[in-house]
């Protein structure tokens, strides 16, 4: 391989894993045979007049359609946009736009949104019947090998949830790099997600979020076999599980959650999970080891893409506690990452365990600047660092927690209270299901944490407060981070990623008890 393009991956696994491949509605497909229908996809799409250099906009679960559009579109040297079917439809328009979709492609449950669309994209394939009818009249092709790592292969967009989702143009080779450092990563250190020749995915992050945090590329590359859920509830989740003997899979903590509400038993046999998004309850990481799940923790974002992974930092002797610790609650920058601390005038903090700051990136695989955006590129990239609007502690050992969103956090004076931390501490109390700590603004004292409830089972503020009260006479945690009020929702408002949306709960915060909902 002289280039880093996406392609090469496949045509490597049905080479060197032609017993892997693909699992699908029940159905397996191998390496080889992946790679002979993307082939013959590619030239299908060719005849149409898709190129190098056309847009092709992808609305589709996570599919075998969509994984191989992934692959025939990276042979043409066409860019592939995965749309984020859970945003509004004005977001989702805005998205198109911006991205210069020439064609829409979009599964069979899509087929009113895509018609919602169909002023913006006219020329549109509905993937299934018309789909394998547009592949029957493809002959095989050879690989395109004028590609080169530096051409653009796909457009990311971030989920949107403080303003209008902002978009990456990425090239081949960073999405190569990054998915390459994931598994390098997992390998070289103590984590309990690692990835292995012999593991059978299950990608619960959708293709339209940083290509399902790169599985495509990860699984293939590896020989891992992966099994593709579609849109099916926890529970058929769990039986796919069983069914394929899965052994290692990737979501966010609201997913885990339900999913482990499915679950009645220990597993039979241990699955791995990477997940992150938001940060882990002690509580939730609790539960999942209960059940025979490990859990590893990533940090990155559509604009980063992969910078961090919980681990053991080498040479390091931990006690079962704090091991746990620093796997649930901080991170270990990748292979080639460089990530630092930074005040509010760009000085570097120093890796104390106690300075906390904003989070700067910089990587191999960062892009110079947002997608057809300069403004928003001139705030949110410098000197070659993304600057990541995630506040952050950096710690002597070379770990990183992310404590809160910059936009998020609460700051009492000059100091800030780090919100993750005390969501972890408030969620150990049984019965707490789900917990956000956010700012109040008081025009007289500027901003006062409270704190919104999701439970299954009726918790008196009194009993919160007292126990974090406890906490501060232990001298975990200061007086002043106690919430002032305590409010209590019986579903959670989430973000099309999959994350407690804050801004909703902060808008409607006068709307919601003050009394435990029975």
């Amino acid at each position: 391989m002289d280039q880093l393009v996406i392609p090469q991956i496949l045509i490597e696994a049905s080479e060197k894993y032609p017993a892997q491949g693909i699992w699908a509605d029940n159905e397996f497909t191998p390496y080889p045979e992946v790679l002979a229908q993307v082939m013959q996809l590619a030239r299908a799409l060719s005849q149409k007049g898709i190129r190098k250099g056309s847009v092709v906009g992808v609305l589709d679960v996570n599919s075998l359609y969509h994984l191989e559009l992934h692959y025939a579109l990276g042979f043409l040297g066409a860019i592939i946009h995965p749309l984020n079917f859970r945003l509004s439809l004005n977001d989702l328009e805005y998205t198109v736009r911006l991205a210069g979709d020439e064609w829409l492609f979009f599964g069979p449950e899509f087929a009113s949104l895509g018609h919602s669309l169909k002023g913006l994209v006219p020329r549109q394939i509905l993937m299934g019947k018309e789909f394998s009818a547009l592949m029957s009249h493809g002959l095989p092709a050879a690989p395109d090998l004028s590609l080169k790592e530096t051409d653009p292969y796909s457009v990311c967009f971030t989920t949107g949830t403080t303003g209008r989702p902002k978009a990456a143009l990425y090239r081949h080779r960073d999405l190569v790099l990054t998915s390459w450092q994931i598994v390098h990563h997992m390998a070289l250190h103590d984590t309990p997600a690692r990835l292995g020749m012999n593991e059978v995915i299950l990608p619960l992050i959708p293709f339209f979020h940083m290509h399902g945090w790169g599985i495509p590329f990860m699984a293939p590359y590896i020989g891992a076999s992966v099994v593709l859920a579609g849109k099916v509830s926890p529970a058929s989740q769990a039986k796919l599980i069983y069914r394929h003997g899965v052994t290692w899979s990737s979501m966010v903590p609201t997913q885990l959650q339900a999913l482990l509400k499915t679950l009645t038993e220990p597993l039979t046999e241990p699955l791995k999970v990477l997940t992150g998004g938001t940060a882990v309850t002690s509580g939730l990481a609790h539960r999942a080891e209960q059940l025979q799940i490990a859990l590893s923790v990533i940090y990155g974002g559509a604009d980063q893409l992969g910078s961090a992974i919980s681990a053991v930092p080498p040479h390091t002797a931990l006690s079962s506690v704090d091991r746990s610790l620093i796997l649930t609650a901080r991170v270990l920058p990748l292979p080639a990452v460089e990530m630092t601390v930074r005040d509010q005038n760009g000085h570097t903090l120093p890796p104390d365990g106690l300075s906390t700051g904003e989070i700067w990136v910089r990587s191999p695989w960062l892009p110079q600047g947002y997608f057809k955006n300069p403004q928003a590129s001139q705030s949110s990239y410098h000197d070659g660092f993304f600057v990541s609007g995630d506040l952050g502690i950096g710690f002597p050992d070379g770990t990183f927690a992310v404590v809160d969103r910059l936009s998020e956090a609460v700051k009492i004076g000059d100091e800030w209270i780090p919100t993750h931390f005390l969501e972890t501490m408030i969620s150990d109390i049984e019965g707490i299901e789900q917990v956000a700590v956010l700012p109040l603004i008081s025009p007289q004292w500027g901003d006062r944490p409270v704190a919104v409830i999701q439970a299954h089972q009726p918790i008196e503020p009194e009993a919160i407060t007292g126990y974090l009260q406890a906490q501060v006479e232990a001298g975990r945690i200061r007086q002043f981070w106690i919430p002032e009020r305590i409010f209590y929702i019986a579903k959670m408002p989430l973000t099309s990623a999959g994350k407690i949306n804050k801004q909703t709960l902060v808008a409607k915060l006068d709307q919601l008890p003050e009394y435990p909902m029975a």
